[in-house]
């Protein structure tokens, strides 16, 4: 991507490079407010009666009731995620893809704080029966705040990203026509899994070409933004599917376009094996994405238990993801001899 000419005042400038700064205490603030509320006085339900014994959270978070899977979503949910994006952050003043990394590591902790209590209730009621109630102030400090934070913050990193990008007349035309394939080629489907399940097409195959000639922010722009939000309205399943199934897992094509340099290399000349492997590499990242994308929704829309929402997504997600590589590597050849014309944005 080439990096926007417009000068800025020196109050502004200044205010651009202290932004990250500000973006990393917001969310460290958040994060801690975010543990003092989650891990304080969370109640236990028996019979459906609030009962005592009570307990802390944090306290069985390390090393109590919970199993080791909900204590590694709980710790990447609030932690690993939220600091390697503020990290991410700071890498982004070098090199703007790292914004985008950002953006898509705050997306998740704002959608696995969506569904903390539900893991949490869930994990307790298999092992002990037990049902978890929250307080309000506990539903505040456990959804409210986290998920505002990490949606903010993912919201400002792309703003920055942004900031430092400019998007021409090219661009939008070709991210138009892209997105426009995409939508048709949606209506196409190889197999449809119910009335109202996911199906298998070619859709992807358009947004992973986006991604790989517009890069990882315009990727996510376009594919993610502009055309996951199409595409949720031409669905008809209401807009509460957007930020799982469509932001996530449309923009999770974005994935693709960090390996850009690597696949359209100075040295790509014609089919190579250098090119395939990371296009192979970078789909199934992308597939990954989208597939965490469709579990989560599969949880929280639908109510499906995690062992169900994986099974559900497994077969329509996997299916097209792998026909969207296979075609993507079927045409690698043309795509660099397109590529020699109209070069990609580095």
């Amino acid at each position: 991507m080439e990096e926007s000419k417009q000068q800025y005042s020196p109050i502004r400038q200044k205010m651009i490079k202290l932004m990250p700064l500000c973006i990393l205490g917001f969310v460290l603030l958040f994060i801690g407010l975010s543990f003092i509320g989650t891990f304080f006085d969370v109640k236990v339900k028996i019979d459906g009666v609030k009962t005592y014994p009570s307990f802390t959270l944090g306290s069985t978070l390390f090393g109590g009731s919970f199993s080791g899977p909900t204590t590694a979503f709980f710790i990447t949910t609030y932690l690993v995620f939220p600091l390697i994006a503020c990290g991410a952050i700071f890498l982004g003043r070098k090199h703007k893809n790292f914004y985008v990394v950002a953006v898509l590591l705050f997306l998740l902790s704002g959608i696995n704080a969506i569904v903390v209590r539900d893991i949490a209730a869930n994990d307790l009621y298999v092992s002990s029966g037990y049902e978890l109630g929250y307080e309000p102030h506990d539903i505040f400090f456990c959804y409210v705040l986290p998920i505002v934070a990490f949606f903010i913050a993912g919201l400002v990193a792309l703003s920055i990203a942004a900031s430092h990008t400019s998007i021409s007349a090219i661009d939008i035309t070709e991210i138009g026509v892209l997105i426009a394939m995409a939508l048709v080629l949606n209506f196409v489907k190889i197999v449809q899994l119910g009335e109202s399940g996911g199906s298998v097409n070619f859709q992807m195959l358009p947004l992973m070409i986006l991604a790989l000639r517009k890069g990882p922010l315009k990727g996510f722009i376009g594919a993610g933004i502009a055309y996951g939000l199409i595409n949720c309205l031409a669905d008809g399943y209401g807009i509460v599917t957007f930020p799982f199934d469509y932001l996530l897992g449309m923009g999770s094509v974005c994935v693709l376009g960090f390996f850009q340099p690597l696949i359209f290399g100075k040295d790509q000349n014609g089919y190579n094996i250098k090119g395939i492997l990371f296009i192979v590499i970078g789909g199934i990242l992308s597939t990954a994405l989208r597939f965490v994308g469709g579990c989560t929704s599969s949880m929280i829309i639908y109510g499906y238990e995690i062992q169900a929402a994986m099974a559900y997504n497994v077969l329509y997600v996997s299916i097209s993801g792998a026909i969207a590589i296979a075609a993507l590597v079927a045409i690698y050849g043309p795509m660099i001899m397109v590529n020699k014309r109209f070069p990609v944005e580095k």
